[in-house]
């Protein structure tokens, strides 16, 4: 039986193009399975890359989007008033007794931590310009000139316009139960002639003593009796004197000086040292 199907698959070879019919057979199916592999291959391919596609439209539209920084100008929506160029004047008769301008004005709630939630108040003032007339001073006073006596320190009064300041403001101060003030200066006038001013970066007001601390850059510039710089000077309310507990310069006729811790009147008539608290 092996014999005889030996022979009919020998007969079958001898046949003219049974080799080639057989191998073209082999090729073609080979062909067509690797054909249906790349099909499946561009399919997965194309999914893929739809799927890519739509992915990073929609990171896009998510995740993409440039974050919003809000501007200095978008948070003045959040202050509750603000204001430009104020200005006032008090008289005594026809005399000025003092003039005050504001450059800008705003009022915020108080910071409880980094959020503006407190239910108190702070007035901003910048750029705030006082100018003390001592003519009119005395004359509301109902003095008469006191020659070097009326240029001491006792007639040096800051609180008529702070006070005043308070009154003026375009709200309410009920509320309002701090303020601080940016780029400030006082200046003391009489007969036209500027014989004193002190000027600083920021100031602020003790809320319990009602004294006036200048920070930064704290200036008293007295012309020729003197000039005093140091980074913080109190205006104590009490006594009207200027307390110096920081380093400080005193320049007078060309001499300098340095030392911590003074008390004086605007002139430097009455300079007494005190002993800094370390």
């Amino acid at each position: 039986m092996a014999r005889v199907m030996g022979r009919g698959m020998e007969r079958n070879l001898r046949k003219p193009g049974f080799l080639n019919r057989g191998i073209r057979l082999s090729f073609l199916g080979k062909w067509k399975i690797e054909y249906r592999q790349k099909i499946i291959v561009v399919k997965i391919l194309l999914l893929l890359l739809i799927l890519g596609i739509l992915g990073g439209t929609f990171s896009l539209m998510f995740f993409g989007q440039k974050k919003y920084v809000p501007s200095p100008e978008d948070f003045k929506s959040s202050k509750l008033a603000y204001a430009k160029g104020i200005s006032f004047v008090e008289y005594h008769g026809e005399k000025k007794v003092y003039a005050v301008s504001i450059n800008t004005f705003s009022v915020e709630r108080a910071r409880l931590g980094p959020f503006a939630i407190g239910p108190m108040h702070v007035a901003h003032l910048k750029k705030l310009n006082v100018d003390l007339y001592l003519d009119g001073i005395e004359s509301k006073s109902n003095r008469e000139k006191l020659g070097d006596r009326g240029l001491e320190g006792e007639i040096l009064d800051f609180e008529s316009p702070i006070s005043s300041i308070k009154r003026n403001l375009p709200v309410q101060m009920r509320k309002i139960k701090g303020l601080k003030i940016e780029d400030v200066s006082f200046n003391l006038w009489r007969n036209e002639k500027r014989m004193f001013r002190i000027s600083s970066d920021t100031a602020t007001i003790d809320r319990e003593t009602g004294d006036i601390i200048f920070i930064g850059h704290a200036t008293m510039d007295a012309g020729e009796k003197g000039n005093l710089v140091s980074h913080r000077i109190r205006w104590d309310r009490k006594s009207r004197l200027f307390k110096v507990m920081d380093l400080y310069y005193f320049t007078k006729d060309g001499k300098r000086t340095e030392g911590r811790g003074i008390e004086t009147d605007h002139l430097f008539q009455r300079m007494n040292e005190l002993i800094s608290k370390q």
